[in-house]
């Protein structure tokens, strides 16, 4: 499901949506945030017009308020709507008024302070997180400035759509602990996050003792799943690079082995033109190449025995294709790991964590995705 993440510089209108401000701002009865179609409807839910008469035009959500100065999550229940005469889709419902213990929450919030949405569900919205920033909060303020920067400053547009990416170059030096990095992409958090999903030792640590982003049961389920994702998308891009070896005359015949046999130590075996075989294990991610390799014990003592075994890195995976770097005949290192465990009786190690930089890597390939599914995949 992509993304769909947007930030708005609110108006004295969107700002009646909170009932404090309402009261204080005098500016009109509107009593939700409009949602520009511009960037709402035509980039974020294209689909959602023609789903109007089957789920109508008021769709409840649950919603997350964070903020304003960093303030902890307020979770309501409101609406997407839409009245046949406006063009907008807005947040509506009712008003929002001051979370319990909290008065005061959002009177620091003014005209030109700036929402960041993030929309969950498809093919229609089912849940927002509602980031404040207020130019007013110390916490905020350079957080706000940088934002701002993203919003055209003339004509009447509003809202834009945007990357974690951006986001996250935008909050260069907001401390960690701001919910902006609920948000935005970390890549340090994403790769501890995706070595913490598959066990992994340094990204647990990471996890635990040096950030202070909130891990949830279902982020590290999602980084699980995408994990699994990514492994099955790296292999089918190694395998189209390996036909298009083949096709070069590199292999004299190349088989997909774990497609065959899903509990084999290794993904594919090739034969080179003199005849030797080549064993070859995908190690696939969708992030950089530097993020920890997982290696089963099986596959290392496979590696260990094998004439020749290669690991193949797949990495930074997208919807062109992914970047492929080779270390070849990774056997003596897989010996010196596995002569390297004394473990008393009884007790084994199903798998460990490699640093890329350990071993030795060819030059970046790049594997671009077919146009067509050829036959041999």
């Amino acid at each position: 499901m992509p993304d769909r993440i947007a930030i708005k510089r609110l108006t004295a209108s969107d700002l009646t949506f909170f009932e404090s401000l309402f009261r204080k701002l005098s500016a009109g009865n509107q009593k939700a945030v409009n949602l520009n179609a511009d960037v709402f409807v035509e980039q974020l839910y294209p689909a959602l017009p023609a789903l109007v008469p089957t789920i109508g035009d008021v769709i409840p959500i649950s919603l997350t308020i964070i903020g304003p100065a960093a303030a902890e999550p307020h979770v309501i229940s409101r609406a997407v709507t839409k009245r046949e005469a406006y063009k907008n889709w807005r947040l509506n419902g009712e008003f929002v008024r001051d979370p319990e213990g909290e008065p005061g929450r959002f009177d620091v919030l003014q005209p030109g302070d700036i929402a960041v949405f993030e929309f969950f569900g498809d093919p229609s919205p089912q849940k927002l997180t509602l980031l404040l920033v207020a130019a007013g909060s110390p916490t905020d303020a350079p957080l706000h400035a940088a934002l701002d920067t993203l919003i055209p400053s003339a004509g009447r547009r509003t809202m834009v759509a945007v990357t974690r990416e951006q986001l996250a170059a935008a909050a260069a030096g907001v401390p960690a602990e701001h919910p902006i990095w609920q948000v935005a992409t970390d890549p340090e958090f994403e790769a501890a996050l995706e070595d913490a999903a598959e066990s992994g030792l340094k990204g647990t640590q990471i996890l635990t003792t040096k950030t202070k982003k909130t891990v949830t049961a279902s982020a590290l389920a999602a980084a699980k799943a995408a994990a699994e994702k990514n492994g099955r998308d790296g292999e089918a891009l190694a395998w189209v690079h390996l036909l298009r070896m083949r096709d070069a005359g590199e292999w004299s015949s190349i088989e997909w082995s774990s497609k065959t046999n899903p509990v084999s130590p290794f993904d594919f075996r090739a034969t080179d033109p003199a005849g030797a075989t080549v064993k070859i294990d995908a190690k696939s991610t969708g992030g950089e190449f530097e993020r920890i390799i997982h290696m089963s014990i099986a596959e290392l003592t496979d590696a260990a025995a094998s004439e020749r075994y290669d690991l193949w890195r797949v990495y930074q995976i997208n919807s062109e294709g992914a970047k492929l770097r080779i270390a070849t005949d990774i056997g003596s290192f897989a010996k010196t790991i596995i002569e390297g465990l004394n473990l008393p009786p009884g007790v084994t190690v199903d798998s460990v964590s490699i640093e890329p930089a350990k071993l030795t890597w060819s030059d970046e390939i790049a594997i671009e995705r077919p146009e067509e599914a050829n036959g041999d995949a």
